[in-house]
């Protein structure tokens, strides 16, 4: 049991006894009006028994004296125990005058008859015995109230007993209100253990409580240094890759002998497939910022899965894959078909980097009101002791050596993510060494719509459209110039914000496209601010290799379009497409 004691800075209480002490203090508080309206009746009933027995003042003296200390205990117990600075003294004090005070009408014992005597008896019993819930059964504080009115109790009725039957009832009472005492010392020690107990649990819920409060907040430290990592370094890649990737769709536009428009093409694949890896950590990014925002309407999902597959059919054909896709009839669902192509696409991605042989069946399905998307390769499986894991980031059961053609680990996080965010339901089956399968489960729809088909626009000279590109790295603005030269633009060049607003004002401009992070603390959305100041029918685009959630959050609330490093040829090219109609 737990030792409450007045708060010492000599001894300063541990912790825990804080919380009994400040919990007990606080019980007693919101019981302390409800204990003396019960004290204040008791006391009524034996003054109106005192006035019908005992002759003179001492009644009234005793009432008069009473209803003061009342008074007090109402109007100055939240004072001196809730804000004292030694709480458990002051209790003490206040019970124990309210002890003697119920205890002084005993000095008229001896002129009470025997059932005065018994009245009085009871009711004083029943108020101590109504002590140990009020106190909780704290042994110091129930017996500085109960010890002086059954002590006292027991010495009138062992004195006012003298001769007879009346000295054997008298003394017999005494002791037996003794015996009394200790037993109602017994039933507070069980009173006080179970209080004691529950604010044991409470202290260590409390711990517990922080300790998990902690470990979250380190959780979201981590977290967060992660995105700011993968953000950095989603930044530094993507520029030196921004410029090769500029610089081989240049050299794609110019007429190459075969040999050269090999190596061209081979470096381009290399290109695609790094922007691949760095789209991964770029959608990590996004989700993770929260920008990420459904498109949904009311799709065709056989059609888009339909679509899906045999755009990939020929690359599990290389692989020697068979590649089948099963559907009951037209499935409808209200979502983002976008999205839910990229999870598609990352499930049957994974499916062909991880089956060598057999193939990989996709299949979609309306049951009970639900739709059900089920992707089924016969690959290597994924052991039990993995299959959590698999949905962190960088996570890779098969491929230790870390070989790039395998991706970064992302794909299945992504899926994860992107489910939760269409409130689709993800379930995953995998045996080692015999494949895995992915189910999606989604409300299904009746009103089917038609699929609208989107088509690229075809690649066109722009010639005529006049374009400032603002990059604080040579190479990157270079390697801008030598494209959009090819392309037929006229380009002028900024290294960042005081010789684009010189440009500006220099001539008219139809499109500027700026880099996001400059230096200096610059950002490419002041300097495309600044430069609509002066030409404000200007096309702006930003493009930028970072993938920072709080950048992409600003990117957005500034409503400016944004690419992302390495650009692809045809979405630079539909940016400039829109500025040459505004010319």
């Amino acid at each position: 049991m737990l030792l409450l004691t007045a708060p010492s800075t000599a001894h300063p209480i541990s912790p825990q006894a804080k919380l009994v002490q400040d919990q007990y203090i606080a019980l007693f508080l919101r019981q302390n009006k409800r204990a003396q309206g019960g004290i204040f009746l008791c006391a009524a009933a034996i003054f109106l028994m005192l006035t019908l027995r005992v002759e003179g003042a001492w009644p009234s003296i005793w009432a008069g004296f009473f209803m003061v200390l009342t008074g007090v205990r109402i109007a100055f117990t939240d004072r001196l125990v809730g804000r004292g600075e030694a709480p458990l003294v002051a209790l003490s004090s206040l019970m124990l005058l309210s002890g003697v005070g119920l205890a002084l009408p005993l000095l008229a014992f001896g002129q009470l008859t025997d059932v005065d005597r018994a009245f009085v008896s009871t009711v004083l019993i029943a108020v101590s015995t109504a002590s140990v819930s009020s106190t909780s059964g704290y042994r110091s504080i129930f017996l500085w109230f109960a010890g002086p009115i059954l002590l006292a109790l027991s010495a009138a009725w062992a004195l006012t007993a003298t001769t007879g039957e009346d000295l054997w009832v008298g003394r017999g009472m005494g002791g037996l209100l003794l015996i009394y005492i200790g037993f109602l010392v017994a039933l507070g020690r069980d009173a006080f253990r179970i209080f004691d107990e529950s604010c044991r649990i409470r202290f260590t819920e409390t711990e517990l409580n922080a300790r998990m409060a902690k470990a979250l907040e380190s959780a979201e430290e981590a977290s967060q240094a992660k995105t700011r990592f993968l953000a950095a370094a989603s930044h530094d890649l993507r520029q030196p890759l921004h410029t090769i990737s500029v610089l081989v769709a240049a050299m794609g536009l110019r007429k190459l002998d075969p040999r050269s428009a090999e190596i061209v093409q081979m470096l381009g694949t290399v290109s695609q497939s790094l922007s691949g890896q760095l789209d991964g950590l770029l959608d990590v990014s996004r989700l993770d910022a929260g920008i990420v925002k459904p498109e949904v309407r009311v799709e065709s999902v056989d059609e888009i899965l339909r679509a899906h597959v045999a755009a990939i059919e020929a690359t599990a054909s290389q692989k020697g894959l068979k590649m089948r896709f099963h559907s009951d009839g037209p499935v409808h669902a209200t979502t983002d078909a976008n999205l839910l192509l990229r999870i598609v696409g990352n499930l049957t991605g994974n499916a062909l980097k991880f089956t060598s042989s057999g193939g990989i069946a996709v299949s979609v399905k309306k049951h009970n009101r639900q739709v059900l998307i089920e992707v089924a390769d016969t690959g290597v499986g994924i052991p039990m002791a993995d299959q959590q894991r698999v949905f962190q980031e960088f996570y890779q059961v098969e491929n230790p050596e870390r070989d790039r053609s395998k991706g970064l680990g992302l794909g299945l996080a992504i899926v994860q993510r992107l489910c939760g965010l269409l409130d689709i339901q993800l379930e995953m089956r995998s045996e080692f060494g015999r494949g895995t399968c992915f189910t999606l489960t989604m409300r299904a729809v009746d009103a089917p719509l038609a699929l609208p088909v989107a088509t690229l626009a075809a690649l066109v000279n722009v010639g005529s459209v006049r374009v400032l590109v603002v990059d604080d790295e040579v190479a990157v603005r270079e390697g801008m110039r030598v494209l959009l030269e090819e392309l037929g633009c006229e380009v002028l060049l900024a290294d960042g914000a005081a010789q684009a607003e010189r440009h500006a004002r220099a001539g008219s401009l139809d499109m500027v496209i700026s880099d996001f992070r400059l230096r200096d603390r610059a950002d490419g959305i002041d300097v495309i601010r600044q430069c609509l100041a002066i030409c404000p029918g200007l096309y702006a685009l930003l493009i930028s290799g970072d993938t920072a959630p709080d950048r992409l959050k600003q990117a957005h609330a500034a409503q400016i379009p944004l690419l992302h490093k390495p650009v692809a040829l045809d979405e630079l090219m539909r940016h400039i497409e829109q500025a040459k109609e505004r010319t």
